[in-house]
């Protein structure tokens, strides 16, 4: 008896190219994982980013073909580094600004928290290698930038709009104000690694700046005024 039910045919066709294409995503998704994590321990290691593709496919165990079937280059490496860390560092930065109940507080704690992350073993290396490769990425590659820093700024845009709406913070685009606040945090972390400032006093001075642009004078009912918001 033959069969011409061409919907079951497909049915298990269906199953198994599932199954296959389950494993092989499993696979590539290790192997992306792997070549990040090399990157930056090299990053961490060396202080720069002078690393060769070669010693990245050799710390994560791959060849230079299977490098190569996911990036195109070390930039594109680069890229997925800064995205990965950024969403790392979203994830704790709301973290720390979620222990806050007050608005102006919470901006205070996105800013401090950013500092405060250099001063873990061996931070400061791996910082100085990101300021660098950002200010050359924002160059050569300003749209994959902007898309791979968003979770990180977004904590921040998220706060302000947030404390525009309650009426504590002056800003008609939180977008916007958040970007221009990370970049004087990038500026801020780079006098960092160069040695020209500590982090905790950088991020306080840079915290006053901020709060009088978005949080108005200083001296108003509406800044929180606990001895670790001054």
């Amino acid at each position: 008896m033959a069969f011409s039910d061409t919907a079951t045919v497909d049915a298990w066709r269906e199953r198994a190219l599932a199954r296959s294409l389950e494993t092989a995503r499993a696979r590539s998704v290790d192997r992306l994982d792997r070549l990040v994590s090399a990157a930056r321990d090299l990053a961490n290691e060396t202080g720069s980013a002078g690393f060769t593709v070669s010693q990245v496919a050799g710390r994560a165990g791959v060849s230079l073909k299977i490098f190569y079937r996911y990036f195109a280059s070390k930039d594109d490496l680069l890229v997925a580094l800064l995205e990965e860390d950024s969403r790392l560092g979203a994830t704790i930065l709301r973290e720390r600004v979620d222990t806050h109940p007050e608005r102006p507080a919470r901006l205070r704690a996105y800013v401090m928290s950013v500092f405060e992350l250099l001063t873990l073993p061996g931070a400061l290396g791996y910082a100085g290698v990101l300021i660098r490769e950002h200010r050359r990425l924002s160059e050569n590659r300003p749209d994959e930038l902007a898309a791979a820093l968003a979770p990180i700024i977004d904590v921040f845009a998220d706060e302000l709009a947030a404390g525009a709406a309650e009426g504590v913070v002056s800003s008609d685009d939180p977008h916007r104000d958040a970007r221009l606040t990370f970049t004087l945090v990038l500026d801020g972390i780079h006098e960092v690694v160069v040695g020209r400032a500590e982090p905790l006093d950088e991020a306080a001075h840079l915290w006053r700046f901020v709060r009088c642009g978005v949080c108005g004078d200083p001296s108003s009912s509406t800044i929180a005024t606990s001895r670790e918001d001054r």
